[in-house]
């Protein structure tokens, strides 16, 4: 494959988690293993690369230190990728449907991140972006939200500055761009959302330290929530 240079990566929706692999040893601290992560995902211009992430380098002494190499793939090797993660007890079949099927969408380039924007706002909830972030605010409380451009996992910040990573969730600049035109969004588990559905969703993950999107979902379908378990401190 040809070495890739990316300058972002773009629309978590089609980063999978491929491969990962774990080594014999540790560093001297007695803390880390060596390991290899390999991701997928699409960069500005549309085109589809392979990311492997790695902290084996015997030439770096941090064990908190990786390396990053970047190489073009095209859809036919996303889709091996795709299907050895099923081997491996990864991802399902279902998965791998929704994954092709977002892959093949019509590229459309980044949301303008630098836009002051709202784009619902009901008497419950305001969602928008302001100063380069994007916010919901849900009964009067602010929520900062946040992707990591290398993991599949929206962060939901509260004033308190306690975060809640939702695994396997949105970029929260995606969900911006669709519901400005009026589009829903699908989450990996296959289910639709209107803008009402994601601020609910949202609201009822803020405060826990971590929890899936389907666990988080369960909100659409019953008012029962558990406790919060993220405190200040």
């Amino acid at each position: 494959m040809k070495e890739y240079k990316v300058n972002s990566g773009y629309g978590w929706h089609a980063w999978f988690w491929v491969d990962k692999e774990e080594f014999p040893g540790e560093w001297k601290t007695g803390s880390l293993r060596y390991r290899v992560e390999k991701a997928v995902g699409r960069a500005d211009d549309g085109k589809l690369f392979l990311m492997v992430w790695t902290n084996l380098d015997q030439h770096q002494h941090d064990g908190h230190k990786f390396t990053q190499v970047f190489y073009e793939i095209d859809e036919s090797e996303y889709a091996e990728f795709l299907d050895r993660a099923i081997k491996q007890g990864e991802l399902s079949p279902k998965d791998r449907e929704h994954l092709i099927k977002r892959m093949k969408a019509p590229f459309i380039p980044p949301w303008n991140v630098h836009k002051a924007v709202v784009v619902y706002r009901d008497g419950r909830y305001t969602l928008g972006q302001r100063n380069d972030r994007p916010y919901l605010i849900a009964n009067g409380k602010r929520l900062t939200l946040m992707c990591h451009p290398y993991e599949p996992c929206l962060y939901i910040t509260d004033e308190d500055g306690c975060r809640t990573a939702v695994h396997y969730a949105f970029d929260p600049f995606d969900v911006l761009k669709a519901f400005s035109r009026g589009e829903t969004i699908t989450s990996i588990t296959g289910r639709e959302y209107d803008a009402l559905d994601f601020c609910r969703v949202i609201e009822y993950a803020a405060g826990m330290a971590e929890i899936g999107i389907n666990d988080a979902e369960t909100v659409l379908g019953t008012d029962k929530k558990p406790g919060k378990d993220c405190k200040k401190g």
